[in-house]
């Protein structure tokens, strides 16, 4: 069942009461039995309702931002006597000449204000706000009056361009914040069309690099747009992928490695006795697993794992149409990276994941570097969860077709 916003109507067609689920049908037949209890407040707007009508969508967070919307839109009155708008929370984005994002209660925004909500949680709004500073990587001070130009906090663990320290431009910035406003209003189509249309046109111009920016912006809203279980992700804990992955990009730039990490894509070759050889490919985008993206492969028997994993990285860089990893992950040791260098373009940089002592293997103009940290260490663990993903996803398709051929 996909996620969906569902509204109670009357006769008019005027919503009384809007809800969210990720089990829309289930939540609905929930309120009609809730409805039959006399004590429940569910009761008046379920008798007064003629129609349901329901927004079926694709993600948690696109649930959470329309109903917000059709909320703020329709004001119905059964939402309202829950929660009054003056508690509830807005995400505000100022009219400042740096506009900042932040977190207001209702009783706090006049007229023209800005206001992205309601939302009936801080959690909820705290949650909308990690997923757009992932996505837009806007800025927890910019600088205006009163604020000093200095790099804020998520600059630190590249979650904020920089416009803090003049990395990047106000005309620059101002353009991310419209992209960000129209996220928060719930109108992504409409953004991921505008933004292929501009990374099209930049094509053609042979604007490559500013291309490559669009379209990492586009591949993020997309995630966060398309991936259901984001916001499950991010109430387990959502500070722990952004640990991780500042304490790894610390890791990788003191041996002369720079990356932001968005995309890590990680390898593994499944095979018993060179036979139904295949390879994994995962993929975790900011720091979290981004299923959607995983890709399996079926590989020669003869080639052994060496072989299998350099025929699989072949096919990997053909295809062009995939987006662009910020760093490859192979499970193994020197032998797999040094097969891995010899295919992987040069921008793109690659490690290897030793199973035994859990050695991370990177190259370096002094040659192989052998780096063992700590086993608490937060960079290590995201290494270890994304090699361990690749081993499962690859074991499972290797007994898929193992099974398979039994049967046969």
């Amino acid at each position: 069942m996909q996620p969906a916003v569902y509204s109670f109507e009357n006769e008019r067609g005027k919503p009384l009461y809007i809800g969210k689920s990720i089990h829309p049908r289930s939540r609905v037949r929930q309120h009609l039995r809730q409805a039959g209890d006399i004590r429940s407040k569910q009761r008046e707007f379920v008798s007064e309702a003629r129609w349901i009508s329901f927004y079926v969508v694709e993600s948690e967070i696109e649930s959470l931002l329309l109903e917000a919307r059709l909320i703020r839109l329709h004001q119905p009155f059964y939402n309202s006597i829950q929660k009054d708008d003056r508690s509830s929370l807005f995400i505000q984005v100022t009219k400042d000449e740096f506009p900042q994002v932040k977190m207001i209660r209702g009783a706090d925004l006049t007229d023209g204000d800005g206001g992205f909500g309601p939302f009936r949680t801080k959690t909820e709004a705290d949650m909308v706000l990690r997923v757009a500073r992932r996505v837009f990587k806007f800025c927890q001070s910019p600088p205006g009056k009163g604020r000093k130009d200095r790099a804020c906090f998520y600059y630190h663990i590249g979650q904020c361009d920089g416009v803090c320290v003049g990395k990047i431009s106000k005309s620059d910035y101002r353009a991310k914040i419209g992209y960000l406003k129209r996220f928060l209003n719930g109108k992504s189509k409409g953004l991921l069309l505008s933004l292929e249309r501009k990374i099209n046109r930049l094509a053609k111009e042979h604007n490559y690099e500013k291309a490559a920016e669009f379209k990492r912006l586009y591949e993020a809203v997309e995630w966060a747009t398309k991936t259901r279980h984001g916001l499950a992700e991010f109430l387990r804990d959502g500070a722990v992928p952004e640990r991780a992955m500042k304490d790894l990009r610390r890791l990788l730039m003191s041996y002369g490695i720079e990356s932001t990490l968005e995309r890590i894509e990680g390898y593994d070759v499944a095979t018993l006795q060179q036979k139904n050889t295949v390879g994994a490919m995962v993929v975790f985008f900011l720091g979290t697993a981004d299923k959607s993206q995983y890709r399996r492969f079926r590989l020669d028997n003869t080639a052994g794992d060496t072989g299998a994993m350099r025929r699989m990285l072949q096919r990997r860089i053909r295809r062009t149409d995939w987006p662009k990893p910020d760093l490859i992950l192979v499970d193994g040791g020197k032998p797999q990276l040094s097969t891995a260098i010899k295919i992987v373009p040069k921008e793109i940089p690659v490690v290897a994941l030793a199973k035994r002592e859990e050695t991370i293997v990177i190259l370096t103009e002094d040659g192989f570097q052998e780096v063992l940290l700590p086993r608490r260490s937060k960079a290590l663990g995201l290494l270890q969860q994304i090699r361990d993903e690749a081993h499962r996803f690859g074991t499972g398709y290797h007994k898929q077709l193992r099974d398979k051929k039994s049967l046969s």
